[in-house]
């Protein structure tokens, strides 16, 4: 039975070992010469415009690696929502994806941004099945609606003055066969990460980076969007293993 511990444990090593070498499903850093520095991603890549035509979004030289990122301007006439939107790959129940976001420290305290899972592979941010942002005063929304991301019905947490501007954040959805959750980190002082666990009743298709507004006053900022990667779920290959040494243990009794 000693042995078939070994074998159970090593199991589990190799299930969370592929958890840290799984291959993306997708993966980009809005890098040339795919994407063109100034212009639109509209049409490229799989990505196309959804809400609000996503007027003020364009490939920007800020960048967390590499030399390019995605940049959402509402610092002028782009004061309203709009998004960018690409279907999501293939998956077996089970789905993660993750973005980082640079918020320039002149942010508003009603301007938004955040990162949606859709029902559909076409959704717009109304269509949000599962969704997280953050605004201007460090307010974060969540929740498996895109109300839930700009209303404080939705409030998971609040970030502190300064912790979360001028800074490369992370953002991750996660989904696994009806199990959902949401998480930010990155952000500076003893809160650095807030986090909140929902249910799903359909897996998401699409997939939004947008921006928003809590109200129609003091709405301008300028965001940015880097290395985004759409993943397997890391859990669901822990659990395998972890599901495996339960049933030797089981066995053993």
């Amino acid at each position: 039975m000693k042995v078939a511990t070994k074998i159970v444990g090593c199991a589990v090593v190799a299930a969370l070992s592929g958890q840290a070498l799984a291959a993306p499903l997708y993966a980009t850093g809005f890098e040339p010469p795919v994407y063109t520095l100034g212009d639109s991603v509209n049409g490229v890549d799989g990505w196309a415009n959804a809400s609000g035509s996503g007027a003020g979004v364009t490939v920007s030289d800020v960048q967390a690696l590499g030399t390019q990122s995605l940049q959402f301007d509402n610092s002028g006439s782009f004061n309203s929502f709009y998004s960018v939107r690409r279907e999501l790959p293939t998956y077996n129940g089970v789905v993660e994806a993750s973005v980082q976001l640079y918020i320039e420290g002149n942010v508003q305290a009603n301007r938004l941004y955040g990162m949606y899972f859709t029902g559909s592979a076409t959704g717009t941010l109304g269509g949000a099945s599962l969704g997280l942002s953050i605004g201007g005063d460090g307010s974060i929304r969540a929740g498996t609606s895109w109300a839930a991301t700009y209303q404080n019905t939705g409030l998971i947490g609040t970030a502190d003055a300064g912790s979360f501007t001028d800074r490369w954040l992370t953002i991750t959805l996660s989904y696994n066969n009806g199990d959902a959750s949401v998480m930010i980190s990155g952000l500076d002082g003893p809160n650095s990460s807030f986090s909140s666990n929902y249910t799903m009743s359909d897996g998401p298709l699409g997939l939004n980076l947008g921006t928003d507004w809590f109200t129609s006053t003091d709405r301008a900022g300028v965001g940015y969007f880097d290395n985004l990667e759409i993943v397997p779920a890391p859990g669901a290959l822990a659990l395998l293993g972890l599901g495996g040494l339960a049933a030797a243990r089981r066995r053993r009794g």
